[in-house]
């Protein structure tokens, strides 16, 4: 009975610390808007179609959504783009496949993503969603808001993050790796003879 009682409070305070080290990753899911675009299939001509509305999009709305200097105000302004983004896609995909695309903003998971020096921690976030015909193919994620689709190289990237929002924690968050924690106790590995 008391060993039970043992593994339970063992057990309460690795959940504890698992959201103490682990779940709180600041409000940097909150001050982002990441770009999704998901292509027909996995065909090659179709993964090749996703890249170029990739790039068609990246060009041509990035920096407009660049100006802003938070989130809720790039996000309101993608908001008033979605009918130009879906013309625009749907007039470039034209003569190049026989789909169209649907633009939407949504909240979705994403897992951790490395672009470059930076990382994202794995979350849902708010995305400018783009669906290439049935969207049945791999898909292709950047940060659309700050504009990290471009490669985030400048030497004053701390300064662009900051412009757009972000506190120091967060842009710590980005640029670090967080440590990985093991939890061993010594009480349990006695019991299993280690």
């Amino acid at each position: 009975m008391r060993f039970l009682k043992i593994f339970s409070l063992l057990v309460v305070v690795s959940a504890v610390l698992y959201l103490v080290c682990f779940a709180s990753g600041g409000s940097v899911y909150e001050d982002v808007v990441r770009l999704h675009v998901i292509a027909n299939s996995d065909s090659e001509a179709d993964q090749n179609i996703k890249l170029s509305v990739r790039d068609m999009v990246i060009e041509k709305y990035s920096a407009e959504l660049s100006k802003y200097t938070d989130r809720d105000e790039a996000l309101a302004a993608a908001e008033t783009m979605l009918g130009d983004i879906e013309s625009d896609v749907n007039a470039y995909l034209a003569d190049k496949s026989d789909y169209t695309c649907t633009v939407t903003i949504e909240d979705s998971y994403f897992p951790t993503k490395t672009y470059g020096e930076y990382s994202l921690p794995r979350g849902n976030y708010t995305a400018l969603c783009i669906r290439l015909g049935k969207a049945e193919g791999q898909n292709f994620w950047c940060v659309l808001f700050p504009p990290l689709c471009l490669g985030a190289s400048s030497a004053d990237d701390k300064e662009l993050f900051a412009d757009c929002g972000l506190t120091d924690d967060e842009y710590n968050l980005m640029r670090t790796q967080k440590p990985v924690y093991k939890l061993k106790f010594h009480l349990l590995e006695l019991f299993a003879g280690k």
